[in-house]
């Protein structure tokens, strides 16, 4: 492959060489183009009105004060079709982005990111805490994105392109005086809300409720304290800022732009916290009429703290915090360590005046979070060298050399008292992780019109990407003292521990692409990509994508002059396209071995059965799409229909065990899928006059995600609360039908398949047919089996938009950003986990629970008997009782800013002051009675720590 690459550059550079000696050329000069007419799109620029594909364009500018560890974050909202949530307040934890929907079952679905060309890391980069790979980049430094929804649009990027393609322009030092910029925020983040549990009162109530229902004495008492564990683990008031310095210009034939940047962000969570700084140095020389160098690299040290935020741990955050009783105190000065731990078993917290300890064996989760560490440091280098060689007026070449790589450094210690590692005489490790991708281009791009009307635009590439990713760890168990905590230091461990591994991808590309309109009125681009993987088999490892667009700007028609000054503008467009996605694992094709362990011996076992008919799962994408302006560009208005259909989706087919393969299945292109769609998007701009601006942005879309086929002759695919089931969305919520209490008893009734009830016996783990003529009969057994599970909802969203608002009066400035979404469900497995009827704290929904037959209670909460979860709330399967729709309104930015006139800021050499003050997150409007319907994972809400709402206060300083 290095080979071909060499061939191919030294034969363009040759030719380079013979155009610069036939004719040198002037630079052909941008500075008279206006930045918002020209868009960027894959390997190049185009004018907007050229666009036949479906291209979202937003401005860093509208987005950049908005307060978020990551660019991704700021970006909600402001693209029809793209959908961007963040389901935690745990800073490094990335955002879900989906661009049109979800484009795979079991391999990547986050798009690809290019940042100047260089196509980057976006996923966890390693470390023993969250490390978002986008979270590395500054959004200060950031100018535009562009987001390529369709296939037209992607189809350039081939086998990369299924989940969109998200394009990053950074600063660029432009012609004229030293520019120095300084921007600033400070602010505090603070939970979206708490759950609301029993304090003390109600807790000793309804604990010692639970035992005498189950014939069994008092085990809560005292009243001394009424603590909230919850506040305890989260921060009210998480102190976050950003500060960011540029320059930027130009010198002769030189522009350039430099940027330092540092943030510090306290997460809602304690002790979350992250830590960046940055320096970024794009440059420019106009070596000669015909040639152009340049730099864009930046260097970026980010630093987290986190912390165990598992669903279920017994040391999860929040898992821990809200089961925690309320009438115990977090610290007691009489135990060694200051904490309140049972002295009776130090493995959980103490129990204080209470008979029994807390139940499920939680820890005293404040000694957890003060002495135990999880620890990522990251380094990152993202940078590239290009030269751009003008051959003649119509004809220039580019190549392009890149690299990103990411090295972490993690640390986890767990403290030997009390807690994770108090059962192994404490833990500790260090990893080390190298994410290394390069990358090369070359870029030969044709531009002419023929005869004044025919513009020609041909672009030819050949691209080579690399990459290697290495890890390592080394550690161990059985500390010899809680001195050693800051590393792993040889003798500190008795039981030691190390591994690591190693992967590699590599593909190799040419692409070609060919635009071409008549007069601006006919538009014409077709585009074809061959890449090859070395993810997949020899036979199956090279790929076709192709593309083609067309558009037909119908306001340029003669027949449309007399409406000219109402239809501005009128195209309409369509695209059809191919691509793939390549995040489907570095060797799903071969036979593998892996390490084995079988009690002291070392060696090898067969871990994965060989496939070496793997293909490529591949989207074919069609988007109907029209463009229309109205009343001199006022009012712009943009339509898409467009139909994905994704095939050849790898899945693990099953095989049967006798056969001894690892797993029982083996990795076959057996999945089908669909998502189809329509996007609204409207711009209005009301009025623009020297006192006063209003602009309103509006997009809505409507989506609908069908399953088409599946292995083992379409069987369904079952995971905890949800179902893959063709003819289905993709895993829907699955579980049994909830009818209520029955008011004589106290039991949970719930629907069998076939439309009849039974009811659970409280305390008895069995079922009886409930006949509502004769509630006290249990004599007739029955049961609630799998097979009276049905799918009670989809987990995606059917609609999803966003209303923005931009009102101007004088210096004075007011904006605020709405989104939406609905169509949807959730199952509230935090609802299900607080109603638990074990020695646990409850929520305040446990106060409706039946009590006698005339006091039924909220008729949903069953009568209280200790230990009895399974049957009463049904743990393990999702049910109707606490299945939710997901519908929000919600307002997520809300902005008041002034800018300082021009007149008083010249006698102290300032250009430009503006001061803001913003609140994100502000404030929900939803039926929903969770914290927020964003903290679900695939449609299930379950023990997330609270996202933040940041009040801050910002300026930006130009000089």
């Amino acid at each position: 492959m290095n080979v071909k690459l060499q061939v191919w550059s030294v034969g363009v550079l040759f030719f380079i060489g013979q155009g610069v000696v036939a004719q040198k050329v002037k630079r052909d000069s941008t500075s008279a183009k206006e930045i918002d007419e020209i868009t960027v799109v894959g390997y190049g620029t185009q004018k907007k009105k050229e666009i036949t594909g479906s291209v979202s364009s937003i401005k860093a500018s509208d987005v950049s004060t908005i307060a978020a560890p990551s660019f991704e974050q700021q970006l909600a909202g402001k693209a029809a079709g793209v959908q961007i949530t963040s389901t935690t307040g745990i800073l490094g934890e990335g955002p879900r982005v989906r661009i049109r929907g979800i484009a795979s079952i079991s391999s990547g679905t986050s798009p690809l990111y290019i940042v100047d060309g260089i196509p980057i890391f976006s996923d966890d980069v390693g470390g023993q805490t969250a490390t978002n790979g986008l979270g590395d980049i500054n959004p200060n430094d950031i100018e535009s994105f562009e987001i390529l929804k369709d296939g037209a649009s992607t189809a350039i990027y081939g086998s990369r392109a299924t989940n969109g393609v998200v394009l990053i322009t950074t600063k660029k030092g432009k012609g004229g005086r030293f520019n120095l910029n300084f921007s600033n925020y400070a602010g505090y983040a603070m939970p979206v809300g708490l759950y609301k549990l029993l304090q003390t009162p109600d807790f000793i109530a309804i604990s010692n409720e639970k035992r005498a229902n189950a014939g069994q004495s008092d085990i809560a008492f005292g009243t001394d304290y009424n603590t909230d564990w919850q506040k305890a683990v989260l921060r009210s008031a998480a102190f976050q800022t950003d500060n960011a310095l540029s320059a930027s210009g130009s010198f002769g034939k030189s522009s350039y732009y430099t940027s330092v940047g540092y943030t510090k962000q306290e997460g809602v969570a304690y002790p979350n916290e992250m830590r960046r700084f940055s320096t970024r140095a794009n440059i420019e020389h106009q070596a000669f009429d015909w040639l152009k160098i340049g730099t864009n690299v930046s260097f970026t040290k980010t630093d987290y703290d986190g912390l165990n935020t598992g669903a279920t741990a017994l040391s999860g955050n929040i898992t821990n915090a809200i089961k925690q009783l309320p009438n115990t105190p977090i610290y007691n000065p009489n135990h060694p360590t200051g904490y309140n731990i049972d002295f009776q078993d130090p493995r959980v917290v103490g129990r204080w005046d209470n008979v029994l300890p807390a139940g499920d064996n939680i820890t005293n989760i404040m000694y957890v979070l003060d002495n135990n560490k999880l620890q990522s440091n990251v380094n990152r280098l993202i940078g590239s060298l290009y030269s751009d060689v003008r051959l003649y007026p119509f004809l220039s070449y580019r190549i392009q050399v890149s690299i990103d790589q990411s090295q972490t450094k993690g640390l986890l210690y767990y403290n030997p008292v009390h807690g994770d590692g108090q059962s192994g005489n404490g833990l500790i490790r260090n990893d080390f992780s190298d994410l290394l991708r390069n990358n090369i281009q070359n870029i030969l791009t044709f531009n002419k019109t023929f005869a004044e009307k025919h513009n020609v635009t041909a672009v030819l590439v050949n691209e080579y990407q690399k990459q290697k990713i290495q890890s390592f760890y080394g550690g161990g168990k059985n500390l010899s003292s809680s001195f050693f905590n800051n590393g792993v230091i040889s003798g500190s461990i008795g039981t030691p521990q190390s591994g690591g591994g190693m992967s590699e991808q590599g593909i190799l590309s040419y692409a070609a692409r060919l635009n071409y309109n008549y007069d601006g009125k006919y538009f014409l681009q077709a585009s074809i990509r061959r890449d090859g993987l070395s993810s997949l088999p020899s036979k199956n490892k090279w790929g076709n994508f192709p593309g083609v667009s067309a558009g037909w700007t119908v306001s340029k028609e003669s027949f449309m002059k007399g409406i000219s000054n109402v239809i501005t503008d009128l195209k309409i467009r369509a695209s059809y396209a191919k691509v793939g996605n390549t995040n489907i694992g570095n060797y799903p094709y071969v036979g593998v071995f892996s390490n084995s362990k079988y009690a002291d011996y070392n060696g090898i076992a067969y871990s994965q059965i060989r496939n070496d008919e793997l293909l490529w799962e591949t989207s074919k994408k069609i988007d109907y799409g029209v463009d229309l302006a109205m009343f001199k560009n006022k009012l712009r208005f943009t339509f898409d229909y467009f139909e994905n259909k994704i095939t050849d989706m790898i899945l693990d087919a099953p095989i049967a065990p006798s056969l001894g393969v690892p797993g029982n299945s083996i990795s076959k292109n057996i999945g089908d899928m669909q998502n189809k769609g329509i996007e609204l998007s409207l711009d209005y701009n009301v009025f623009n006059t020297k006192k006063f601006a209003l602009d309103i942005n509006a997009n809505v879309t409507f989506m609908k995600n069908e399953v088409l086929a599946l292995a083992n002759n379409n069987a369904d695919v079952i995971s905890g609360n949800t179902i893959i089931r063709v003819g289905e969305s993709l895993r829907s919520i699955y579980g049994f039908e909830y009818w209520g209490v029955n008011a004589a008893n106290g039991n949970p009734v719930y629907y069998k398949a076939d439309g009849s009830l039974v009811q659970g016996i409280v305390g008895k783990g069995a079922y009886a047919v409930f006949n509502p003529s004769n509630p006290n009969d249990v004599t007739q057994s029955a049961t609630l089996s799998l097979s009276d599970k049905k799918i009670l909802g989809s987990t995606l969203p059917k609609y999803f938009g966003a209303f923005s608002l931009k009102f101007r009066f004088y210096n004075f400035d007011l904006g605020t950003t709405v989104r939406f979404s609905g169509g949807n469900k959730i199952f509230n497995a935090t609802r299900r986990n607080l109603m638990t009827l074990n020695f646990n704290n409850n929520s305040t929904e446990i106060l409706g629970r039946w009590q006698s037959p005339s006091n039924p209670g909220d008729g949903m909460t069953p009568k209280l008997y200790y230990g009895d979860n399974t049957l009463s709330n049904l743990t393990s399967n999702a049910s109707t009782r606490f299945l939710e729709d997901a519908d929000f309104v919600k307002f997520d930015v809300i902005s008041l800013g002034y800018n300082f006139p021009k007149y008083a800021l010249k006698a102290i050499g300032v250009k430009g002051l503006r001061i803001y003050f913003q609140a994100q997150n502000a404030f929900i409007i939803t039926k929903y009675k969770g914290l927020d319907p964003e903290m679900e994972a695939s449609g299930v809400d379950q023990n997330g720590t609270p996202r933040q709402r940041v009040l801050s206060m910002g300026l930006n300083v130009s000089l």
